[in-house]
């Protein structure tokens, strides 16, 4: 009776997750396995050249987090897909994204102008001026501070409330962008919970060990992850966007830090949320492409932190959860088969649905819909 009940609390607390859990055609991650792109398994080999995608293993450090990686076959030279990445061709698509811009180095508070809430959002303004460290927004302790400094006078109209938490939020994304692009990692700061803190750095610091997928061919990459923005690549490109993207039924602003490397013997994609406004902490896409038989190996480990799949049936959501990132990776693989495009076009996305295509990474209506 009691784990019938247990179950049924966690089966319930799935339909709060950041993505949705209605089920997926998705690989199992055979059996643990992790993907190792210089020796793949003889069934590895035989499953990908048959053109079947498979799962594998990407570790997770932590009840909180999410991980989860697919790989395919494709009988494409390893330039196109280079092209396809760097193309400007790859732009936003995601149903989910209403608005986005670039953050360049030194841009100002007008950068961000694009960032609104209307008027039916003025309960997502409200939530952001009445926020505390045990409420469902992402924000630091000074954060919280000034949101209620900026809180409108009493009897303030609906419209005058979502617009001025519209402007503080865009004051929020340009310092989160310019303290990273300044500091990387030790510039983000914790976002601020009932008697401690949640650490989106934390989160990228153990994600930056997935490029160990590809340490044979670009061995500092996890350093330049960790370090950014030092020891970075030469041939290597950062961009920085904001991202407004309904994600469960409201507008949340994403930071999002996008970087591509092309060489002779990679194509990379790395996507980092590196601020989120709700529903997840954090999360990473590292996809690529190496040359393998006649084509391509495409593959794709995605890394995703949230509070949603912790306590009470935690096992059993991130079994779905994981199940599900799997899946939203095979859609893109299966419509990249089916139109016969560029690898990358869909790859930008291909870890969790819903996360930024730029021709510079989830989630549709949650947060990973990179996801």
């Amino acid at each position: 009776m009691l784990a019938r009940l247990s179950r049924a609390a966690a089966l319930a607390g799935l339909l709060c997750l950041p993505f949705p859990v209605e089920a997926a055609d998705a690989p199992a991650a055979d059996d643990g396995q992790a993907l190792d792109v210089r020796r793949l398994s003889p069934e590895q080999r035989r499953r990908l050249l048959a053109g079947e995608t498979i799962g594998y293993q990407v570790a997770e450090s932590n009840e909180t987090e999410l991980g989860a990686g697919v790989a395919m076959y494709l009988p494409v030279p390893l330039a196109r897909v280079g092209e396809a990445l760097t193309s400007p061709d790859i732009v936003l698509k995601e149903p989910s994204i209403t608005a986005w811009g670039p953050v360049a180095p030194g841009a100002t508070v007008a950068a961000l102008a694009g960032y609104k809430l209307a008027g039916g959002d003025v309960a997502e303004a409200q939530d952001a001026f009445d926020a505390a460290p045990a409420g469902r927004l992402n924000l630091s302790a000074a954060e919280i501070e000034a949101f209620r400094a900026a809180r409108p006078a009493r009897g303030a109209d609906r419209a005058t409330v979502a617009q001025s938490g519209a402007a503080q939020w865009r004051v929020l994304l340009l310092q989160r962008a310019q303290q990273f692009q300044a500091r990387g990692l030790d510039g983000e700061a914790p976002y601020a919970r009932r008697g401690g803190v949640s650490d989106p750095a934390a989160v990228l610091r153990v994600a930056a060990g997935d490029a160990r997928i590809v340490a044979h061919v670009m061995p500092r990459l996890a350093e330049a992850l960790l370090r950014f923005p030092a020891e970075q690549s030469p041939t290597a490109i950062s961009q920085f966007y904001w991202v407004k993207r309904q994600v469960q039924g409201r507008p949340d602003p994403i930071l999002i830090h996008h970087l591509v490397d092309v060489t002779p013997q990679l194509a990379l994609y790395v996507e980092r949320h590196v601020y989120v406004g709700h529903s997840y902490n954090a999360s990473q896409i590292l996809s690529g492409a190496v040359p393998y038989e006649d084509g391509v190996l495409v593959f794709s480990s995605n890394r995703v932190s949230t509070d949603q799949v912790a306590g009470l049936g935690g096992e059993l959501k991130r079994t779905i959860g994981r199940r599900q990132l799997r899946g939203e990776i095979v859609k893109r693989f299966d419509r990249i088969r089916a139109a016969g495009a560029p690898v990358m076009i869909s790859l930008a996305w291909m870890g969790m649905r819903g996360h930024l295509r730029f021709s510079s990474p989830p989630l549709p209506d949650g947060a990973l819909d990179h996801v």
